[in-house]
């Protein structure tokens, strides 16, 4: 598969409830033991690491079409001029030359036309997720054309559904107004380069495309958690709708805050989070860009 960055896709066909599933046990099934976060990561891969029916399955081995490759690499193209020519206007603003034509990018941007929508139901944080990111380029969708959209289920909305179909990347480009959606499958452990790469086309959606991304979370037990989420295995989509300190943070907008989930109290509306956490987060599944 040829995505533009290292580290290519390990999936998995059987993976962590979604997010406010039923409560799940640890990876071992009993009392978490001493061990890494790669190890708690590695043990969510079997069926038996989690209870409860929801499960946002991946059907097959997620790959891209040879429109989606060329798609990854054209963007790729695309952010690299802009960002090269960020990196000039920034080095000339320091060498005293100013010229509006060539203002560096933003330190920190957010899309403001991302508001946060609390999930309808408890498996329905995909279908919350587009309704988010539809709402921002115009298109008025409720929760249930969402899910209908997305083919969402009681076990969530997948990742990947074979023959190249991401349903959250076919979704989004129908409502998107002409913005080519691409997704970007993730190792299970993301490497530097993952996280470069998102920071890189982080800042080119938000501050020149103004389009947000559709993460895919894989939460585990005492690995690493979305803010406010319980140490218990949990699969969640966000909205991603801006950066700080160049991209070093990211924005998303949680669906779990506001809902009936039990756990939703302390989950905040909108939220920052490290960039190299987040891609860690989505790690196994991936983001549509």
């Amino acid at each position: 598969m040829v995505l533009g960055v290292t580290g290519a896709a390990v999936l998995l066909g059987a993976q962590p409830a979604f997010a406010g599933g039923p409560p799940t046990s640890s990876p071992a099934g009993g009392a978490a033991p001493a061990a890494t976060t790669d190890a708690f990561r590695s043990a969510a891969r079997s069926v038996s690491a989690v209870t409860g029916p929801e499960r946002s399955l991946v059907v097959g081995v997620p790959t891209l079409t040879a429109d989606q490759q060329a798609s990854v690499a054209a963007k790729d193209a695309a952010v690299a001029r802009v960002l090269a020519s960020s990196r000039r206007a920034g080095a000339a603003r320091l060498a005293g030359a100013r010229s509006e034509a060539d203002d560096p990018l933003p330190s920190h941007r957010s899309i403001k036309a991302v508001k946060q929508k609390a999930q309808s139901r408890s498996y329905w944080c995909g279908p919350a997720t587009l309704q988010m990111l539809a709402l921002a380029d115009g298109a008025k969708i409720s929760q249930k054309t969402a899910a209908k959209r997305l083919k969402t289920t009681s076990s969530g909305t997948n990742w990947y559904s074979g023959a190249g179909n991401y349903p959250m990347e076919r979704a989004l480009e129908r409502y998107s107004d002409g913005f080519d959606y691409t997704p970007q499958n993730l190792a299970y452990t993301p490497s530097d380069a993952d996280v470069a790469t998102f920071r890189d086309r982080l800042v080119a959606d938000i501050a020149v495309q103004r389009q947000g991304i559709a993460g895919n979370a894989v939460e585990v037990r005492n690995g690493p958690h979305l803010n406010g989420h319980p140490n218990r295995t949990i699969y969640h989509w966000v909205a991603v709708r801006g950066y700080d300190d160049d991209g070093d943070t990211t924005r998303y907008a949680d669906s779990v805050a506001g809902s009936s989930i039990s756990w939703a109290a302390p989950v905040p509306r909108y939220n920052e989070i490290d960039t190299d956490k987040i891609v860690t987060i989505f790690g196994a599944r991936g983001y549509v860009w």
